[in-house]
């Protein structure tokens, strides 16, 4: 398969919400490097390197025929920007092709070990030391998204840690390259079920989860709808987008048990609302918010009947 590099350089106070643009139009996640070092998937942490005045976001999309629509999508909703307010600095869009090859070493520059709460995600290729008490998720994202550093993975797995106890069923709804899978499993969930729509992705994941000796555990489903998987969950995570949460909201409602926890993030802040009420609407009422910098993760109850 071949894919679209897209480099976008903005401004740092428009970098979220160009991000949630080129999420909502098809890339799994992106690379930001910029004043503020927010990661949007990998990150460079490098201290040894500049710290640009502007924010550089990269991400990719297959070369299929819908490219052509995504991307004129994704640069008319930048050019929009500036009539909401939004400063988006030089505005600067480039697309190149990239083999997989390419693109797949690219990671090795990007992704670096990061420690969310008790949970350290660290790629493949790097030893780091841990202590004790850490929790150890090794990925390999491949071709897939999902590194453990953009915003709303971290605020998903904090709310993991708080929820799982230990035996619980888990549902991880979007999984990317399965890092909040391996991390429920090993947190103590008895058992976790996985879906993810892109093909690439489930490769990922299901590699990722033979690394991390969880294959007994886990359980990865290459489907659009979470309604395909059999029973009811403790837990359900569905660190997507706003308007895909929206859409799936009867899958979402009918797999988690009555009394169950649904941990809804991939929302900037400015939606959170219209989520919370969509799904107060459909039988689950707010437990928890968190949020860090722009990015929101929601912490709902199903309500018992």
């Amino acid at each position: 398969m071949r894919w679209a590099e897209i480099k976008a350089v903005v401004s740092d106070e428009s970098s979220d919400l160009v991000t949630n643009i080129l999420i909502e139009e098809g890339c799994g996640g992106a690379a930001i490097t910029g004043p503020s070092v927010r990661a949007s998937g990998p990150a460079d942490l490098s201290a040894d390197l500049p710290i640009p005045e502007d924010t550089t976001i990269t991400a990719y999309l297959p070369v299929d025929d819908r490219l052509e629509g995504r991307l004129e999508a994704i640069r008319t909703r930048i050019r929009l920007l500036p009539e909401t307010g939004v400063d988006i600095g030089p505005g600067e869009i480039t697309i190149r092709p990239v083999d997989e090859a390419d693109w797949a070493n690219a990671w090795k520059s990007f992704f670096k070990p990061v420690l969310v709460g008790r949970v350290m995600v660290k790629p493949s290729w790097e030893d780091v030391q841990t202590e004790p008490e850490q929790v150890v998720v090794e990925i390999d994202p491949g071709m897939a998204f999902g590194t453990g550093n953009h915003p709303t993975t971290q605020l998903c797995l904090l709310a993991l840690q708080n929820y799982i106890k230990g035996g619980e069923r888990v549902l991880d709804v979007g999984t990317g390259s399965g890092v909040l899978a391996i991390a429920a499993a090993k947190l103590g969930a008895s058992e976790v079920h996985a879906t993810e729509n892109d093909p690439v992705a489930v490769e990922a994941a299901e590699e990722n989860v033979r690394r991390n000796g969880m294959a007994g555990t886990i359980h990865v489903y290459n489907t659009d709808s979470p309604g395909s998987v059999t029973g009811q969950f403790d837990i359900v995570v569905a660190n997507i987008t706003a308007d895909t949460i929206k859409l799936l909201t009867s899958d979402l409602e009918s797999k988690t048990r009555d009394g169950g926890i649904l941990i809804a993030s991939g929302l900037i802040e400015s939606r959170a609302d219209e989520v919370i009420l969509h799904l107060m609407k459909h039988g689950f009422e707010l437990t928890d918010t968190s949020t860090d910098d722009e990015w929101v993760a929601l912490v709902m109850k199903k309500v018992e009947k």
